[in-house]
């Protein structure tokens, strides 16, 4: 019968780290709404827009600024614009558009925006393939953040009101191996320890004997020379498998921590 945890201190880093994948999913869900919001307004803008076609008269030439370039070589440049003066509801206005081919004097077909009044010198077409593209990933990419917000504030909630006491173990690891290996990114300096095993007992009968792997930070981990070759391993909710898990093991001064586990591949 498990009793309660006399030291903390591992789980609550552990709690303190998810803190950060916590702000990250907000901030790619906040950041991809926001884009996807964008997108499926531009998509819908194109889809309900309508035209006028008529003909117009190029009366002027001159020339834009714009910017262009990738983004380590961004650099302005000039392109050539022309107005195109024409009639429409019966009154006479003109419009602006870049074109480096007609010239002045020419007569042109021109279709105008009726909501906007922009003008286009080739028929509109509507949202192309890479429009619909953008309307659909982005807000699914929004909706995967969001989700990911979600299940990282609870797991984070879960883990800081962890409390062994009344339960048996979920399952028994039998440590085979343990890898260091650096982190990637911003996190190439730290170090994460993947712990190698197999589940002899699981609470789940299918998950008995399976192999695992359960991976934790350096610093969320105890410094010792040697695990002991098994390991009680808690879920987050009693028999309801889960990615953040809870190691013990008494023969370490009675620690517990926390890693992610995840099915060798």
């Amino acid at each position: 019968m498990a009793h309660a945890i006399a030291d903390r201190a591992f789980i609550d880093r552990a709690v303190r780290s998810s803190i950060g994948t916590i702000v990250v999913m907000l901030v790619l869900a906040l950041g991809f709404g926001v884009l996807g919001a964008f997108n499926v307004a531009g998509l819908a803008k194109d889809l309900t827009a309508t035209e006028t076609q008529t003909t117009g008269e190029v009366i002027d030439e001159g020339s834009i600024s714009v910017l262009t370039g990738s983004r380590r070589n961004r650099h302005y440049e000039d392109r050539r614009t022309i107005t195109i003066e024409y009639a429409i509801g019966g009154s006479t206005t003109s419009g602006t558009v870049q074109n480096d081919e007609l010239q002045v004097g020419e007569t042109v077909t021109i279709w105008v925006d009726d909501a906007t009044a922009e003008i286009a010198v080739a028929e509109p077409t509507g949202p192309g393939f890479w429009n619909w593209v953008w309307a659909i990933v982005v807000p699914l990419l929004a909706l995967a953040g969001l989700w990911g917000f979600v299940v990282s504030v609870r797991s984070t909630i879960r883990l800081k009101n962890f409390d062994p006491i009344g339960r048996e173990p979920d399952f028994l690891f039998v440590l085979q191996g343990i890898e260091a290996k650096n982190g990637e990114g911003r996190r190439a300096k730290k170090r994460d320890f993947i712990f190698h095993g197999v589940t002899a007992t699981s609470s789940i009968p299918a998950h008995a004997g399976r192999r695992v792997k359960i991976t934790a930070p350096e610093k969320d981990v105890p410094a010792v020379q040697t695990y002991p070759p098994q390991m009680s391993g808690y879920y987050l909710i009693p028999g309801k498998e889960s990615t953040q898990t809870v190691l013990h093991a008494p023969e370490l001064g009675d620690l517990w921590w926390s890693g992610v586990l995840a099915p060798e591949e």
